[in-house]
């Protein structure tokens, strides 16, 4: 999965707790599945998506609060002037009419389409229910977009942009939400486009050009072999191609950063210094070389989005072996953060005009939202004895589930093992926090109250 997604999840709306699930690390395929008001297993033997009865097993772990963001297709980025409407239509508009937009089907995919052909191995971390929704083994909501890749290409696309909503378990803060969105980006052809003088050369100098007269400066100094190295089929069969399909991608990367960062550095900048730009090494289970993409704004580099050339494995499970490319995948919460400087992830899910009011606008290129509210925190601690199979991202899962949106963050404040008993104590700190309106103490302490008998049944710990 794309590093640059793993970042945006966590919260969800405030709703009756159906089941959530404990992982234990060493068996992340061990669940149990309780109900938070008695406290008691009551795993259903089956669940209902868009008109489709799936089978539950051992690993189904999608609380209720997941299974009421799991929508047939991506909703907020196809939404009338909101913010990852204004920059989803930005960047297929940057990236031109040679990419095909394409709006995500269902997030409810296979675990193959998810890890198998895509090449993430047998004990990657991604596939650990502690990080994914399972339907059941062989079902999942995708955690990333490249799930699409390979029916995307089988399908005849073969330069697209792909946008979805994803689903991962995380921890909460204001940057993390258990339901974010991502684009996927991809663009292959056949090997005869790489011939001297073809398509893929002159649409490298083209960008080029411009780029050169553009004033950013590129930070590119990576050897290849510390972001992967060269495919070996690549390597041995089409060196030429490969070398220029990597050029290609990076001009449209360096053109995409360029257009949408521009403008408001321009505005913000106080010096002469350029925008700069900068590819580091990275490694995904699909792609080599692959690389990371970091923008220099306000002070500090910002990963943007990971990148690189199409795996010949991914190319073969598509039916198009002769083919060559690169694909990139982004986290549009992330940037629209940033770009519209948003200051919390659970605003995109706002229903307030105060909100979307601010994103009715004819030209998006500088919009900075401004926080009509800041309602005062509310803080509550809890202490426990951890059991052996506590994992935080439970924890996480339990909080959102019994409390929602209502939740700003989740932090531990405290860790220590007792000297004698060797038992390990933790303190969480949980902020309750609405971005609408005044919270009432008795709301939150009645909210807290179902939150503890929560984990103490699904997290299996003993309240100190």
């Amino acid at each position: 999965m794309w590093a640059a997604g793993q970042l945006l999840l966590t919260s969800a709306r405030l709703s009756h707790r159906v089941l959530v699930s404990c992982m234990q690390d060493t068996m992340p395929c061990a669940q149990r599945f309780l109900h938070a008001s008695v406290a008691q297993c009551t795993k259903p033997p089956s669940l209902t998506l868009h008109g489709t009865t799936y089978a539950t097993d051992d690993v189904t772990n999608i609380p209720s609060s997941i299974m009421s963001r799991i929508f047939p297709n991506p909703k907020l980025p196809y939404a009338d002037h909101h913010p990852l409407a204004l920059l989803r239509q930005e960047i297929e508009r940057i990236l031109g009419p040679k990419f095909t937009p394409i709006r995500a089907p269902s997030p409810i995919v296979t675990t193959k389409l998810n890890f198998d052909d895509l090449g993430f191995p047998a004990d990657h971390p991604g596939r650990s229910p502690s990080d994914t929704y399972y339907v059941n083994r062989n079902t999942c909501l995708r955690t990333h977009t490249s799930a699409h890749e390979v029916e995307t290409f089988r399908d005849g696309h073969l330069r697209w942009l792909l946008t979805a909503d994803v689903f991962r378990r995380d921890e909460i803060d204001s940057s993390h939400y258990p339901v974010f969105h991502q684009m996927e980006g991809a663009s292959v052809w056949d090997l005869s486009a790489f011939q001297p003088g073809g398509e893929v050369e002159k649409e490298c100098e083209a960008m080029e050009a411009t780029l050169q007269g553009a004033g950013m400066e590129i930070v590119d100094d990576v050897d290849v072999a510390e972001a992967d190295g060269w495919q070996a089929h690549h390597l041995a069969q089409h060196p030429r191609a490969s070398q220029l399909a990597l050029r290609h991608l990076k001009a449209s990367l360096n053109t995409l950063v360029l257009g949408l960062f521009r403008a408001r550095w321009e505005q913000e900048s106080a010096s002469e210094e350029p925008l700069r730009v900068r590819w580091i090494p990275a490694t995904f289970p699909f792609t080599a070389p692959s690389f990371e993409v970091e923008v220099w704004f306000r002070g500090k580099w910002l990963e943007i989005l990971g990148t690189g050339i199409v795996k010949q494995r991914t190319l073969d499970e598509s039916g198009i072996p002769e083919k060559l490319g690169w694909a990139f995948g982004l986290g549009l919460e992330r940037i629209a953060m940033v770009l519209f400087s948003i200051p919390d992830i659970r605003l995109f899910w706002s229903q307030d005009e105060r909100f979307l009011s601010q994103f009715k606008v004819t030209d998006n290129s500088l919009v900075t939202f401004k926080p009509y509210s800041k309602y005062p925190p509310c803080y509550k601690d809890v202490s426990f004895w951890m059991s052996n199979d506590f994992h935080e991202n439970d924890l996480c899962e339990t909080v959102r589930d019994l409390a929602g949106d209502l939740v700003e963050d989740v932090a531990c404040i405290d860790d220590f093992v007792h000297p004698k008993t060797k038992r390990q104590s933790r303190c969480y700190r949980i902020n309750y926090r609405s971005m609408d309106r005044s919270l009432e103490n008795d709301e939150v302490n009645s909210v807290h109250a179902r939150v503890l008998e929560a984990l103490k049944s699904s997290c299996h710990i003993e309240i100190r």
